[in-house]
């Protein structure tokens, strides 16, 4: 058997430099891309609705269902009829909100509520402070604030949808009372809004009228906006309301507010207020 030859010293040093510069050109080679990893969706922004029987009826439900089916909220509403803060003996709305909130967590909220608070408010110990005593716009005020801090606490966006005119005189004046006190307090209040609807429910003068051209085309056919006690709404009316409140709730949350008017003169102020009778 021949002998077995060694590979020479030299042969051995140009296999391992050759090895070498392979492995160097293999790592120069681009490597193959990662599949990327699918982007998180955002979590869908939560709002909480609250207020009485405008809440509970057309104006809440159209918001609820356009809020959530066109724009992709999350939205949760609670109504109640004949109630406000005026008489927490009747309905507590500062214990049913914290209930709400508890619940639901929610991201921003929107409220409406004036209709049944013109009245006397029902004090903590059984007492009355009788419209228009000097001390109701500062406890109603407060009540206000209170009921704010815990549907939007911390500055969360918070949507106060004021009162239309109205056509009972008595009822018409004291709503602008009320319109008076969220709008200050709105104002005051980080990232809160008091929507008016004054103006878009009322004739080229800011009175009180049943019918609107609410498409705003020119010679438009005009349609029954209110209910017949000329302080509801008719299904014309509540639709006309809720697509104003939703344009100016989606422009702030989704960061599109810069070119959309969120304020008190969205659809103009209400007359001046006279002393409420």
């Amino acid at each position: 058997m021949a002998p077995r030859t060694l590979p020479s010293p030299l042969c051995s040093r140009r296999i391992w430099l050759h090895g070498l510069a392979a492995a160097a050109g293999a790592a120069l080679l681009p490597r193959p891309a990662r599949a990327a990893e699918p982007a998180r969706e955002a979590p869908r922004k939560r709002i909480l609705i609250v207020g009485d029987s405008m809440i509970a009826g057309g104006v809440g439900l159209f918001l609820e269902n356009g809020l959530s089916k066109t724009h992709g909220y999350v939205v949760r509403r609670k109504g109640k009829s004949s109630t406000g803060l005026a008489r927490p003996d009747f309905f507590s709305w500062p214990k049913e909100a914290q209930k709400q909130v508890d619940e639901f967590l929610p991201d921003a909220a929107v409220v409406m509520f004036g209709g049944n608070d013109v009245q006397g408010l029902r004090m903590p110990d059984k007492g009355w402070i009788t419209w228009p005593e000097p001390e109701w716009p500062e406890e109603y005020a407060r009540r206000v604030n209170a009921f704010a801090d815990i549907v939007a606490a911390g500055g969360k966006p918070l949507f106060w949808i004021g009162m239309p005119v109205m056509r009972p005189e008595k009822f018409h004046t004291r709503v602008q009372r009320v319109n008076t006190i969220y709008r200050a307090e709105m104002a005051i209040r980080p990232g809160a809004h008091f929507i008016d609807i004054w103006r878009l429910l009322a004739d080229d003068e800011g009175n009180y009228t049943d019918r609107l051209d609410v498409d705003g085309e020119p010679g438009g056919k005009n349609v029954r906006v209110r209910a017949g006690d000329g302080i509801h709404l008719s299904v014309a009316g509540a639709h006309h309301v809720e697509a104003h409140v939703r344009a100016i709730v989606h422009a702030v949350l989704s960061g599109s507010s810069a070119d959309t008017p969120v304020d008190v003169a969205v659809a103009g102020a209400p007359p001046e207020v006279t002393p409420a009778g």
